[in-house]
């Protein structure tokens, strides 16, 4: 009965830490040939492979439940390298699948206007949404749509430390 008590809890505090929606979950099998054709149409490396990013531990702040319930320690990121563009096997950070699927072709539409570098990687990305709104400027709906649908889901200011805070406004 304990190991059953247990169990339960278990599940019950990993699902309410877990900021992800499962049932708008869309896999990169799903979108892998549509997320190859974009980059190269923006002019990605064509001998680049698409495939899964493994989760790597990010070092940001974890929530009080997500350390309880041992999760939210590791992320897979989007990245590329000479061989590979590297994006997570699944998606499911906003609520609705097609938000989901749009974030997939996003990531690689950055993907393809990247360069390599070596820099705070807060300011790279800041620079390289500018560098892709200028050079594909049709992809600001896109863009608008995803950032509205991101802020929707962050944690309110007011109920994080006051440093968080300031760096969540």
């Amino acid at each position: 009965m304990e190991e059953q008590v247990g169990a339960l809890w278990h599940r019950l505090v990993t699902r309410l830490a877990d900021p992800h929606f499962p049932q708008a979950r869309v896999t990169l099998g799903e979108v892998e040939h549509r997320v190859a054709v974009l980059f190269r149409a923006l002019g990605g490396d064509g001998g680049l492979q698409v495939t899964s990013a493994e989760a790597t531990a990010h070092g940001a702040r974890r929530g009080w439940l997500q350390r309880l319930a041992g999760s939210g320690a590791k992320v897979a990121l989007a990245w590329r390298d000479d061989t590979y563009l590297r994006l997570p096997s699944a998606l499911d950070w906003l609520p609705e699948r097609a938000l989901n699927r749009e974030l997939y072709l996003w990531l690689a539409a950055l993907a393809a206007c990247a360069a390599p570098c070596d820099d705070d990687w807060f300011a790279v990305n800041q620079q390289l949404t500018l560098t892709t709104l200028r050079r594909y400027p049709g992809l600001a709906g896109r863009y608008r749509r995803l950032v509205n649908a991101h802020l929707a889901v962050r944690p309110a200011p007011e109920r994080l430390p006051r440093d968080e805070a300031a760096a969540e406004r």
